[in-house]
């Protein structure tokens, strides 16, 4: 009898973990409407619904531009107003459904040359942090790292609203990507606003690609990160660069491609991600007209600035 109670612990302690689940992160950007707008385009609203009532991820993930400001003539008030219309659209309706919305902010949101966008940033932000497991928010909105999944995916959200990303931000990155919440998780994503490299042919120019990537590249890449995440070029194309993945989130209102005249549409994406396998899959819809875009569909390879890009069909590391 002693024999089995004294092996009990033993045998206990040996009884294999639960697996690790997927986490799913639903990807939705680039819906910024005009210059001061505060109404946004009518595939927004459907994205939204279908995230809350369908696909019903642990968490939004977007890679800015969520208002249209960086315009120097809207005052206060209006950058304040286009603030509480994102609130009402969409951050309140993902609360309600207990869906945390995760961002970094693009330069339609906080310019690094407009003071008066970055103040009204993140005054809203501080007013509204979401639900997250944070690892560092010192600079939060502007920059911070989380975890989800209990602690499974980490997540750093970089200030890449602007095509110079400083040596501070690099050094803060590869800080949390050895940080030891980001070493005990599985997998780990960077999402920022401006991409590595061109995708759509009307932002292949410099000013609208992160200036010199490569060190910032060699951050990621040695900091063993699944995928770069980004917006800006409002075309969804996920890529192998170098050998880092990155996609390319698309937006509401989307831009073709570089090279690939007429193929702009706007697309939401449920990227699910398998921490334990340190991989990614994706499932995107055309939100205008809820029909799937398959991966395959797009071009195999962009030759945009700092490219090319080739298209893969999920992410490996």
């Amino acid at each position: 009898m002693c024999r089995l109670v004294c092996l009990l612990p033993l045998l206990l302690s040996a009884a294999p973990l639960p697996p690790v689940q997927p986490v799913r992160l639903a990807i939705l950007g680039d819906f910024n409407g005009p210059y001061g707008s505060t109404t946004y385009p009518a595939p927004l609203a459907r994205s939204v619904a279908r995230i809350v009532s369908e696909w019903r991820p642990d968490a939004v993930l977007s890679p800015g531009d969520l208002i249209g400001g960086q315009k120097a003539s809207l005052g206060d008030a209006q950058v304040r107003a286009m603030w509480a219309a994102f609130d009402r659209d969409v951050r309140a309706p993902l609360a309600a459904a207990g869906i945390p919305f995760a961002f970094t902010l693009g330069n339609h949101d906080a310019s690094p040359v407009s003071p008066r966008d970055r103040r009204e940033a993140a005054a809203y932000w501080k007013a509204h942090v979401p639900p997250l497991a944070f690892v560092d928010r010192a600079a939060f909105p502007f920059r911070f790292s989380f975890t989800l999944g209990g602690g499974a995916l980490f997540i750093a959200s970089l200030d890449a609203s602007g095509p110079d990303v400083t040596a501070t931000q690099r050094a803060w990155l590869a800080a949390q990507l050895t940080s030891p919440a980001a070493r005990a998780a599985g997998a780990r994503l960077v999402v920022g606003h401006l991409p590595l490299a061109g995708v759509s042919a009307e932002k292949n120019r410099p000013g609208e690609v992160i200036r010199d990537p490569g060190p910032l590249r060699q951050v990621m890449e040695a900091g063993h990160v699944l995928a770069y995440v980004h917006g800006h070029h409002a075309a969804f194309y996920p890529a192998r660069l170098g050998r880092l993945n990155v996609l390319s989130a698309g937006g509401i209102g989307g831009r073709a491609y570089v090279g690939h005249p007429g193929t702009a549409r706007s697309t939401v994406t449920l990227l699910t991600v398998w921490p334990a396998q340190d991989r990614a899959t994706f499932e995107t819809m055309d939100a205008a007209t809820g029909q799937p875009v398959e991966a395959a569909s797009l071009p195999a390879r962009l030759d945009g600035l700092n490219g090319p890009l080739t298209r893969v069909s999920e992410f490996r590391r």
